[in-house]
């Protein structure tokens, strides 16, 4: 994944944005999850699925999936890929 970015808004409304990259010779289907959280409690989170053509990229982004008070809490996403079916 390159240009992540997972930001807070002064509201307390999470958005994610970055681009999954394709450098393998076959389709792959990328799956995102993104958690926001405070302590141990999440505070709302966020799956992204998404096939991507061998040496292709695309832009995967997650609007207003989790509220806090203010910009408080850390994001974290983690990505996983398999083969296309």
């Amino acid at each position: 994944m390159r240009n992540q970015s997972c930001t807070a808004a002064s509201d307390g409304s999470w958005t994610f944005k970055g681009t999954l990259v394709n450098d393998t010779g076959v389709a792959k289907t990328y799956t995102v999850a993104v958690a926001v959280t405070i302590g141990a409690a999440v505070q709302g989170h966020a799956l992204i699925t998404e096939t991507v053509q061998p040496g292709k990229s695309a832009d995967v982004s997650a609007k207003d999936f989790a509220h806090t008070t203010g910009q408080a809490g850390s994001c974290e996403p983690v990505v996983s890929a398999e083969d296309a079916q």
